[in-house]
């Protein structure tokens, strides 16, 4: 095995974290600014990420993710929020860029047509889409610090946006990750489809 796949073949989905390991503020931040950083379609970064540490907070959410334990054993909650008002933020994040006007006025023409012609429910899936690029960077960079992780999609939308206050016109839950370190003694065996079953050459 390659040095630098070390990563992507070790991580898995921890549901069995050590309860009173807390991860150090440095390590945590590391993870959201390689999060912060993460890609997204246009530049838009249509995303937040509300960070869950408080033992009680974790318990009442376990509800919430449909009691999935792992939900207030781990140490850090990340909750991705998906932000549905980008077409108002677009303009303004696309002049804080380095490139002439000739370019902005290119770019705009080329991409506001297309931002304006989305309804309100292709916009919330075109902002949830963005969320799983931050999803990765978070699980790989947790990874590679020795941080355990299990991302999170069975929960309860509504009731969490409601526990939140999210304003539901402009955002959106869309992803929970459990962060901790693993009580695992050993790593689960990973099952992929094989290479050649999912990647073809044309």
């Amino acid at each position: 095995m390659m040095k630098e796949l070390e990563i992507f073949y070790n991580r898995y989905s921890c549901r069995n974290f050590k309860k009173n390991e807390k991860l150090d503020l440095q390590t945590l931040q590391t993870i959201l600014e390689i999060a912060r950083l993460s890609p997204s379609s246009l530049g838009l970064e249509p995303w937040r990420f509300l960070v869950v540490q408080d033992q009680n907070k974790k318990e009442e959410l376990v509800e919430i993710c449909n009691h999935q334990n792992h939900v207030k054993d781990c140490s850090t909650l990340i909750i991705i929020v998906s932000r549905f008002d980008f077409l108002n933020y677009f303009e303004e994040k696309l002049r804080k860029r380095d490139m002439s006007e000739e370019e902005i006025q290119k770019r705009l023409n080329t991409y506001m047509p297309f931002l304006k012609s989305l309804n309100n429910e292709q916009k919330i899936a075109y902002a949830r889409e963005q969320a799983h690029i931050a999803l990765a960077g978070i699980l790989y960079s947790a990874n590679a610090l020795n941080i355990a992780s299990c991302p999170i999609g069975g929960f309860n939308k509504e009731r969490l946006d409601s526990y939140l206050s999210l304003n539901a016109e402009i955002e959106g839950t869309t992803l929970v990750v459990a962060l901790g370190y693993s009580n695992d003694e050993k790593i689960p065996q990973k099952n992929r489809f094989k290479f050649d079953e999912v990647v073809q050459f044309l």
